[in-house]
């Protein structure tokens, strides 16, 4: 037979462990959420052979504008979801045609990924060889991701034109 003390006992141990794991599931949240907004790069650089370019959203590689060399995608059709927030963001960037492009705050290396053209994830450096204050990869802006690149695509990559990547792109997760 339960006593009343001995339900009262039940009850709180109940209750403790409700709340130890209410705790653990508040310090769990990783504060992953879609970006405020995607745009073009505020940088002024043009990526491309093509200075029409300037204004637009750039995410490919290779020569030509088409579906799988250098596209154009309206920001409606980029989605960006960002977790952490200062030096702990993380951003990571979904578009059309199979690209996907990850990055994390404070570095000049992207891992970038074409799965309609079975490119592997590779981590790409963008790193400026000869002036290391001119980036490609810009966090300056608190909570926001600026990027004006190009560099050259992996060599686990096929050459079928020049190999170059191309990205210009804005995500702002304030």
């Amino acid at each position: 037979m339960t006593t009343p003390r001995t339900a009262l006992a039940q009850v709180t141990v109940a209750a403790t462990a409700l709340a130890a794991a209410a705790a653990l599931a508040g310090c769990r949240n990783d504060d992953a959420r879609d970006a405020a907004s995607v745009t073009t790069s505020t940088s002024g650089a043009i990526v491309t052979a093509t200075s029409t370019d300037l204004g637009s959203i750039v995410i490919g590689w290779g020569d030509a504008h088409s579906d799988d060399e250098i596209t154009t995608p309206k920001p409606d059709d980029v989605t960006a979801r960002c977790t952490g927030r200062g030096d702990d963001l993380v951003v990571d960037i979904t578009a059309p045609h199979g690209w996907t492009i990850h990055a994390a705050h404070g570095s000049q290396t992207l891992t970038i990924e074409n799965t309609d053209q079975n490119l592997p994830a590779t981590d790409i450096d963008t790193t400026n060889q000869f002036l290391d204050t001119l980036t490609a990869v810009d966090w300056s802006e608190t909570g926001q991701l600026d990027i004006a690149a190009t560099a050259d695509a992996p060599a686990a990559w096929p050459r079928t034109h020049s190999g170059r990547i191309q990205l210009s792109i804005h995500v702002d997760c304030r």
